[in-house]
């Protein structure tokens, strides 16, 4: 069957079986068959609907794109070679390739080996030898090396007294002297674990508190210090430890040792327990507020991703944030370099250049009228600005939330309503977006209030920095034609609200929308935003991603429920 499939397809990828046992040690069954056969007839851009039409854990958990945010972000040199450990099937693979000279992927599975290749087939700068790492012989040593979900199954695939530390020896062998090792894992006291979570290798819950003395199964992961002391041990003289969100398999945001979260990051993010949340006694989501304040966010992240060397400086970026949930043309990403620079950057190839340029253009549009911007510059394929040490709009405004001054607050929002009036010319009401999109919306001169030849719709708290009094909008990526200024302001209002829910038992948001005259227009605004996010959002990659998330309080109180049953 395979073999038929690489004849048809004629892969450009190099397939190396010299040290392949003719036996594949693990897999997930026929769904694997299923899995190759929609990487073949499908191309990487149709993969959202193959998953919708097969949906599966399996199924999405290897096809979607949203695993290649592991690693999009990372300053991979060009020219590099890189040797991936555990390719899988090809989840990250086929980014190695686009970001470096040349890609060896290792794969204990021929089954998965023959995914990678058919999934990469046009990749001419790619090698995959099926076989375990501990039998191969390599001529040449390598710039990067990955070990993406590798080390926990050292315990199999190692047979000495300590594999762990061993299989580590023997990858640091094949790294040149200024080689990275890039290691993601779970993270054994990882706070979805203490929450109830099934543990990801084993399928019992509480099993890494337990010291994996359950399970009969020789597979394990680390804490943050265990893990720590085992890269020492192999030789290792530098770590960075990055924390990716909710973990390393799905993430959609990285933070790291020197850029952790602030209390209010993890508020919307989309958490997932596989196969099921049914022995969840606790919301994780609910917790990271007290962890980030306490200074222990690194002991109880999910998982690590650590980039390990050699007497050579590690941890280039500090931060990424990734804005895959969106259709290809508008996918970019956002990293902070430690030299202190923001870029932004498009996460499907050339296909979001256009969008940074769009983005820089409102910016230089929004200085033209007469607003404070904060610079940036297109270099390259990049957005690049320096990053500011002053605190953003939101914090200030979400400080005079928790300080209960009404005062303030009002004064911030009135702010933020007289930029957005000041940031284009006014039209007559007639224009009104709203009249044209079929909406049955009867046209009323009073009801919206200005209209603005061009809205800026990213004038939120969260894209503005405050700086000596004064409001400095950075990120502007959308605009609307003939929109009323009102939406605008009402987009500023409902995301800051929607992020921060306490903020309505100190000011109402309901007071806010009639004070601004909000509510007359309020439902004609749902309707705008619902046409506005379905044309840049992917609803489908977003269905596909929700349906692993539930309703984890739910599930906790029947959880509890049958614990103290008597």
């Amino acid at each position: 069957m395979y073999e038929e499939l690489i004849e048809r397809l004629k892969p450009c990828p190099k397939l190396n079986l010299t040290w392949y046992q003719n036996e594949d040690l693990y897999s997930e069954g026929a769904v694997e068959d299923t899995i190759i056969k929609l990487i073949s007839e499908n191309e990487p851009e149709e993969y959202v609907q193959a998953i919708a039409d097969n949906f599966c854990w399996s199924v999405y958990y290897h096809l979607t794109h949203t695993r290649k945010n592991l690693l999009n972000w990372y300053p991979f040199s060009p020219e590099a070679s890189v040797l991936e450990i555990g390719c899988g099937m090809g989840a990250v693979t086929g980014t190695l390739c686009d970001k470096c000279g040349e890609v060896v992927a290792v794969e204990l599975s021929y089954r998965r080996a023959v995914g990678t290749l058919l999934r990469c087939r046009e990749k001419e700068n790619l090698e995959i030898i099926v076989g375990n790492l501990n039998d191969i012989a390599f001529e040449k040593k390598f710039d990067y090396i990955t070990l993406i979900g590798v080390l926990e199954y050292q315990g199999s695939y190692t047979n000495t007294e300590n594999p762990y530390l061993d299989f580590l020896k023997k990858v640091k062998s094949l790294l040149k002297p200024n080689g990275r090792l890039l290691i993601a894992i779970e993270n054994q006291y990882g706070l979805k674990y203490w929450c109830g979570a099934r543990e990801d290798h084993t399928g019992l819950p509480f099993e890494g508190m337990n010291q994996y003395t359950i399970s009969p199964k020789k597979v394990r992961t680390f804490s943050h210090d265990g893990l720590q002391k085992l890269i020492a041990e192999s030789g290792f003289s530098q770590t960075f430890f990055y924390y990716p969100m909710p973990d390393y398999k799905l993430p959609s945001v990285v933070y790291s040792e020197a850029c952790l979260p602030q209390n209010g990051n993890m508020f919307n993010m989309q958490y997932y327990y596989v196969p099921d949340n049914s022995t969840l006694v606790a919301q994780e989501k609910a917790i990271y507020g007290d962890i980030i304040d306490n200074g222990v966010f690194g002991f109880f992240a999910n998982s690590f991703m650590v980039e390990c060397a050699d007497g050579e400086s590690v941890g280039e970026v500090t931060f990424a944030g990734m804005s895959s949930r969106r259709v290809p043309e508008y996918q970019v990403g956002t990293k902070f370099t430690k030299t202190g620079q923001v870029v932004k950057f498009a996460l499907v190839g050339e296909t979001g250049r256009k969008h940074l340029e769009e983005t820089r253009e409102n910016e230089k549009a929004l200085r033209q009228r007469g607003l404070h911007v904060w610079e940036s510059s297109l270099c390259g394929k990049e957005l690049v600005s320096v990053f500011s040490q002053t605190e953003t709009l939101e914090e200030v405004m979400l400080s005079a939330y928790q300080e209960g001054n009404t005062a303030k607050i009002y004064d911030l929002w009135n702010r933020i309503q007289a930029e957005i009036l000041a940031s284009s010319e006014e039209i007559s009401w007639e224009e009104n977006i709203l009249y044209t999109f079929g909406l049955d919306i009867v046209p009323d001169r009073e009801r919206y209030g200005a209209i603005l030849k061009t809205g800026y719709l990213d004038m939120i708290p969260r894209n503005a920095f405050w700086e000596g009094n004064v409001i400095y909008w950075f990120d502007q990526e959308w605009t609307l034609e003939n929109v009323p200024a009102n939406f605008v302001l009402y987009r500023a209002l409902l995301r800051f609200y929607c992020s921060f829910e306490e903020a309505n038992k100190v000011l109402p948001l309901s007071d806010l929308a009639r004070r601004y005259g909000l509510a007359a227009g309020w439902k004609d605004y749902q309707q705008l935003e619902s046409l506005f996010f379905g044309v840049v959002a992917d609803a489908a990659h977003i269905a596909e991603a929700d349906a692993f998330c539930g309703d984890t309080r739910k599930a906790c109180l029947e959880t509890i429920a049958k614990i103290t049953q008597k």
